[in-house]
């Protein structure tokens, strides 16, 4: 990756140096584009030269034009200091943090604004689904966002950039700027696209050896007939080696219901439709109507997006309906008057199960399982009785699903739903006093009911069931403010100040059925054969807010800015204050030479604290499931603390900016150092107590780090042009302390081995496990048994990467666009839980042993008394190894480099559309298409991840990684 680095660094320096000799051919670029107006916090529109903060832009079109489904996960690779971890399940969550971790327990999110509406961003994930142990991906409440409706995206990227928002724009803020009409401008679109979705990175299984624990197969007498039979019950694959002379019966020759296939032998080999062939091509269309209208005194938009997504698992969809009003009028000389409404309405039905679960299919293909199993013959997964068929029975004559369900009968039978109903928007008034003097009010909504639903059938392996869970949420922003512009002399003054007030409401309500289903394929609570439980609960909180900001400017070279803000929570006792001052030194004004655009030092300091959670101070009774039909009730785990302070977060950032050659060279550098105290722990304390921990702030962590983007024309002529940028982010991420006698705070468990944890004096999201027992040579050392000694626990490598790069490539050549991005990560670590037990059970092509399992394994390392070591183990006993001795044999390094999208533009010309189209654009795309540098080839980094919280970087079971392909059309008219 070193090398892979200087090479990038070598490309830029010497497009440099062309583009150099190649500007005097011709340059038409603006030093305005580099000092434009930018969006900023609260939604004031600055001078980007004014700002002493690091902000960064992305246009509309980089969302949309890859066929990007997800507003978030499009910013991967384009953003530099932003990290996105964006896995490929339908419409699952996307990580993204900015400048590392600052809280171990909080949120290390950033606030996500659309058109001024801090967007909820909640992920309903389970705990267990999260830490790998099985579960579906809901996604996060951002994929409401309509890719198609955006027109510009800033990234504020640390605390003097997004002071203003309080405490939960503590990690940071990303405002989404969507579409309006334009002034004097009608116009009409619409967009329609096509997406293809294949699979890619997944395990590699072996091809060698067929299911079982034994050499050979057992061999059992029916109707007088003696036949070959695999130990069905057995879900592991160290059996016999394929052999086309061996005849067997399959799982499915026991049914006399499929007269073709009973007792019906065929040969041990591998099969003809393996696991792949269970996958479909997924496909996504997308269609977005659009028209605005531009009117004396007002503007409209509207848009309308529906999205239709079917998954690589056959079964699968997600449908969204997206629609957008924006309206903004002029009442009168001094009032303005606007509205912005967005209607979503996102349904999934059968999102797949991932981890370590009962219905995950990863689990049951990769994992565990028989490898001679037929993926055709899988299909016929139940009788006409309705009882299930699955290759894993009890015993060959009792078809009783023993641990494993036909992967058809989990994705047809055991389903699940969801549906999300959202509105958010906002209103406001604009009125001016006067050209200097004017005031605004706004109110900002974000309100959504979601339903979700889930079953397991009866004759399933697991118990069934029905869930069914209804949650409401709702947050109203009240928003004045009264701003002051003028100009005195060589100073310019921009200022305002105004107040928030923040209500939010969560409701939840869940429903359970218990002891199983009574009739089959009733899914409703009154069908559990005991009595269905339901809990419910709900939380209101609520934020009042001063702010005010001043911004000074000496003859548009010199600025200064100064920012404050007062939080007073609900749910903390003190109230918290957040200051912030920068300062922008154009130098570029004072120089004026001919060989430099543009230059600019900034520098920044903020302080800005994080809420907590509702009722945290407080101490509530657990209501508990009824006993014997008596209400219970019991003490709650963690002790409220009532004299809890918010989180604490400092921020000192320095950058420098410039552009040369008339802007054909540019760059922009960032320093940060970040100081988190304070922070929000669940301190274990005495159990004699009645608890088992107590909430209180204590702890130190530090992010310092390095942002950097360099931009690069090395070719402009009239008719063709060379853009590259390249962005470069490196964040040193360190807990200084814990709380006093508290070393190691464990975040959570994998399933099954390895932990997730802040441990002291390390990055946090430490993987705590077993290592390698080494003596003073470094060589690994052998016990008695043949088998690797285990070491205590200890760091295994902390799941935050060294860096991350992202390089893009643009062409045009007249009517012809084609861009490419390279998206790479260097460091960070993961622990796969399909590796540990695909090698325990046979299922991994390393464990086929190059077809020379008989040959057994002598491991390489020295015995105890420093002798080499030459104790031949079986195959089983050596794969048994990966989940009995070292942790570290399953944890892999989270580098890769990823060509993340590429993009073919071409706009038809005018002479072929004639006068009923303003223009018509064709462009496809694909994404994700190469993956290099992994460590593990069989397991995409991106997707170890099955949430967007705090817990990361334990893969439970994972579906294959994919990639994309597709084209869209334009049509303006």
């Amino acid at each position: 990756m070193k090398k892979l680095t200087t090479s990038v660094l070598a490309v830029v320096l010497s497009s440099s140096f062309a583009m150099v000799s190649a500007q005097k051919v011709q340059d038409t670029a603006k030093t305005q584009d580099i000092e434009g107006v930018v969006v900023t916090a609260l939604g004031i529109k600055r001078e980007k030269k004014s700002l002493g903060y690091a902000t960064q832009q992305v246009s509309g079109e980089t969302l949309s034009d890859a066929g990007q489904t997800n507003a978030l996960s499009a910013l991967s690779g384009n953003v530099a200091g932003v990290q996105v971890t964006a896995p490929s399940s339908m419409g699952g969550s996307t990580r993204i943090t900015m400048r590392g971790i600052s809280s171990v327990t909080g949120e290390n999110r950033p606030l996500i604004i659309v058109d001024g509406v801090p967007l909820d961003n909640s992920n309903v994930n389970s705990v267990d689904t999260q830490r790998g142990a099985g579960g579906r991906d809901y996604g996060d409440a951002t994929f409401d966002i309509n890719p198609d409706d955006i027109e510009s995206v800033t990234v504020l990227k640390g605390g003097p950039a997004a002071a203003l928002y309080g405490f939960r724009a503590g990690n940071g803020a990303i405002i989404y700027t969507t579409k309006s009409a334009k002034k004097g401008r009608t116009e009409v679109q619409l967009n329609t696209g096509v997406t293809f979705e294949s699979i890619n990175i997944r395990p590699k299984l072996q091809t060698q050896y067929g299911g079982g624990s034994e050499s050979a197969l057992q061999q059992v007498e029916i109707n007088g007939r003696t036949y070959n039979v695999p130990d069905y019950s057995y879900d592991e694959s160290w059996g016999p080696k394929y052999d086309p002379n061996l005849m067997y019966l399959p799982w499915n020759a026991f049914d006399p219901e499929f007269a073709g296939d009973y007792l019906k032998e065929v040969p041990w080999v591998s099969p003809t439709h393996d696991v792949d062939s269970f996958f479909n091509t997924g496909v996504t269309y997308t269609n977005n109507f659009s028209v605005s209208k531009s009117f004396e005194n007002t503007n409209v938009r509207l848009s309308y997006t529906n999205t239709n997504i079917s998954g690589i698992v056959p079964n699968s969809k997600i449908n969204k309906d997206n629609l957008n009003i924006n309206v903004s009028t002029a009442l009168s000389d001094k009032l303005k008057a606007e509205a912005n409404i967005n209607y979503v309405r996102t349904a999934g039905f059968n999102r797949p199960e991932q981890g370590y679960g009962d219905n995950s299919i990863a689990q049951k293909m990769y994992q565990w399982g028989q490898r001679q199993l037929d993926y055709s013959k899988l299909k016929d997964y139940k009788l006409s009785t309705g009882e299930q068929r699955t290759w894993n029975r009890t015993a060959f004559d009792d078809a009783t699903p023993l641990y494993s369900d036909n992967p058809y009968w989990t994705i047809y039978e055991n389903t699940s739903a969801d549906q999300r109903n959202r509105f958010f928007g906002s209103a406001g008034l604009t009125y001016n006093f006067s050209k200097k003097l004017f005031a605004t009010g706004k109110v900002y909504g974000d309100t959504y009911s979601q339903t979700i639903t889930s079953q397991v059938a009866i004759g399933s392996a697991a118990l069934s069931e029905f869930n069914i869970q209804k949650r409401n949420r709702s947050e109203f922003n009240y928003e004045a403010k009264l701003h002051y512009n003028d100009n005195f002399g060589d100073l310019s003054l921009n200022s305002f100040a105004g107040f928030n007030i923040m209500d939010n409401k969560v409701d939840v309500l869940n429903g359970n059925t218990n002891g199983g289903l009574v009739i089959p394929n009733l899914y409703n609570l009154s069908n559990s054969r005991d009595n269905a439980t339901s809990t419910n609960s709900a939380s209101h909180w609520s934020t009042r807010s001063l702010f005010a900001s001043v911004s000074l400017g000496y003859k548009d070279f010199l600025y200064v800015e100064a920012t404050a803000r007062n939080d007073w929570f609900s749910m903390l006792n003190d109230d918290q204050f957040y200051p912030s001052v920068t300062g922008s030194f154009v130098f570029s004004s004072l120089l004026k030479q001919d060989w430099l655009s543009f230059g600019k030092l900034r520098a920044g300091w903020s302080s800005v604290a994080g809420g907590g959670n509702p009722y945290i101070r407080g101490t509530y009774t657990v209501i508990n499931n009824p006993f014997q039909g008596d209400p219970s009730y019991s003490m709650p785990n963690t002790f409220g603390n009532p004299l809890i302070k918010p989180e604490l977060k400092k921020t000192k950032e320095i950058g420098l900016e410039a552009s040369f050659f008339k802007n054909r060279v540019g760059f922009d550098v960032t320093y940060y150092d970040v100081e988190s105290t304070d922070l929000i722990i669940p301190l274990p304390i005495d159990p004699a107590s009645g608890y088992g921990f107590k909430t209180v702030n204590a702890g130190l962590m530090t992010n310092k780090g390095l942002e950097a983007m360099v931009n690069v024309t090395p070719i402009k002529t009239s008719d063709f042009s060379w853009d590259m940028t390249w962005n470069f982010a490196q964040n040193r991420n360190k807990l200084v302390e814990l709380a006093e006698g508290l070393n190691t705070y464990v975040l959570t468990n994998a399933p099954f081995r390895a932990q997730l944890a802040a441990q002291v004096g390390y990055s946090y999201g430490v993987i705590l496990g077993t290592d390698f027992v080494y003596d003073d040579n470094g060589n690994k050392v052998v016990g008695s048994n043949g088998q690797y000694l285990a070491s205590a626990i200890k760091p295994l490598g902390s799941i935050l990467p060294d860096y991350n790069m992202g390089l893009r490539n643009t062409f045009k050549y007249k009517n012809l666009s084609l861009s490419f991005l390279f998206d790479m990560q260097k460091g960070g670590s993961y622990f796969s839980t399909s590796h540990m037990w695909g090698m325990y059970s046979g299922m991994l092509e390393e464990s086929a042993l190059g077809g020379n399992r008989e040959a057994g394994v002598i491991l390489q390392g020295v015995k105890q008394d420093g002798s080499i070591n030459d104790i031949l183990l079986d195959a089983p006993t050596w794969g048994g190894t990966y989940y009995s001795t070292v942790d570290a044999q399953n944890v892999f390094d989270a580098s890769y480099i990823k060509l993340r999208d590429i993009t073919i533009g071409y706009d038809l010309p005018k002479s072929l559309i004639g006068n009923a189209f303003q223009g018509i654009r064709i462009s496809a795309f694909a994404r994700n298409l190469f993956v290099w540098n992994l460590d593990f080839k069989g397991i995409d980094p991106e997707n170890v991840s099955y949430g967007s919280g705090n817990f990361q970087g334990l893969e439970g079971g994972s579906l294959p990684s994919t990639r994309t392909y597709g084209f869209n059309v334009n049509f303006k008219f």
